[in-house]
């Protein structure tokens, strides 16, 4: 049973992590201003995509009823500001070969959990009967898919309007994939030895429940 201090620290810790991710976002908006002003169309339309992506987790929620932990939310928010205010604005894929590879592993990782988390509340909730290795497989695949469907828009940005945002081409394309897909597997074997162990208790059962007052014997 947890005690009023630790609520009270837990929900806190809530209060801190929305206030930063809301902060991100707004600085995000910000940034959309910014581009118009300067007449500048990549940075404009950067930040444009960069405001939508930080929306994900909100049009989780809104649309499919899947809310994340506030950690992965500000985790996915962070990403989204990295890539653009570090990455676009701040000249880190050119100045540093590593950045591009660091933000695709670290993509595959919260996309990887995002599906994780998904999938086991369905499992969780009785909603979807699955073996560990098929909550894995899914995974890894959801972030393959993602990866995949992100250098498909970079290839047709940089076709269709000139934008460099593949930068060297098929090794970055490549190499982006590659650092996606041992992001996802950081979070699919983890969770795959997690659900061979414990078959359906721990803290995400406790999450599901807290979050949507779900019953485990929920059948619909």
């Amino acid at each position: 049973m947890v005690d009023r201090r630790e609520e009270f620290s837990l929900l806190e810790a809530d209060r801190i992590e929305a206030m930063i991710s809301y902060g991100l976002k707004i600085i995000l908006i910000a940034s959309v201003v910014y581009g118009f002003s300067l007449r500048d169309y990549f940075i404009m339309f950067s930040a444009v995509v960069a405001v939508i992506g930080s929306l994900v987790p909100l049009i989780l929620a809104r649309q499919w009823r899947i809310i994340l932990p506030l950690e992965l939310e500000l985790a996915f928010t962070a990403f989204i500001a990295a890539h653009y205010i570090l990455g676009e604005l701040g000249g880190f894929y050119e100045k540093y070969w590593w950045f591009d590879l660091l933000l695709h592993d670290f993509t595959g990782f919260v996309v990887g959990m995002v599906g994780f988390v998904w999938a086991y509340m369905l499992f969780c909730t009785n909603r979807i009967k699955a073996q560990p290795w098929f909550i894995f497989v899914f995974t890894v695949s959801l972030a393959m898919a993602v990866a995949g469907v992100w250098e498909i828009f970079e290839f047709s940005m940089d076709q269709l309007f000139g934008f460099n945002m593949q930068k060297s081409g098929l090794p970055d394309t490549m190499g982006d994939l590659i650092a996606s897909l041992i992001g996802s597997i950081l979070v699919g074997l983890p969770g795959y030895f997690y659900l061979k162990k414990s078959q359906g208790g721990g803290f995400i059962r406790h999450y599901v429940q807290k979050r949507h007052g779900m019953r485990s014997d929920m059948g619909e």
